[in-house]
Parts: C-alpha cells; structure tokens; sequence
C-alpha cells in the first residue's frame, strides 16, 4: 500500500465514524492536500484491488471501508 492510500484509508474510516456517511473524492483530496483527482482516484482503485475498500457502483460517496 502507498502512503497516499494508506492516508485515504484512515480518512476514509475516521470520515464514516465521524458522519456515519464516507467522503467525497473532494473531500478525500482535501485531506490527504491532493491537487490531483487522477493521483486519487488511481490511489482508491488499488485499495479496492486489495479488497481494502468496497465501492458500490452507481452510487456517490461509494467508498466503504471493508
């Protein structure tokens, strides 16, 4: 895991515990001070590869922590 997904997935779970509904990829960015969506975006599908993360398709604020 990278440094960049390893801040997303403690965002993420302190995020949800905190709003009881996960983060936009805006917020997400925020957090972690990406100016990139891509770097994001890139950072979050390699969490779901590595069944960190559940994302349900269709859906905004889709990213579950597993």
């Amino acid at each position: 895991m990278t440094r960049l997904g390893l801040k997303i997935l403690k965002f993420t779970k302190n995020y949800i515990k905190k709003n009881e509904l996960p983060p936009t990829y805006k917020e997400i960015m925020a957090a972690v001070e990406s100016k990139s969506r891509c770097a994001v975006g890139y950072a979050v599908d390699r969490l779901e590869e590595e069944q960190l993360i559940k994302r349900i398709p269709g859906r905004s604020r889709n990213i579950w922590p597993v």
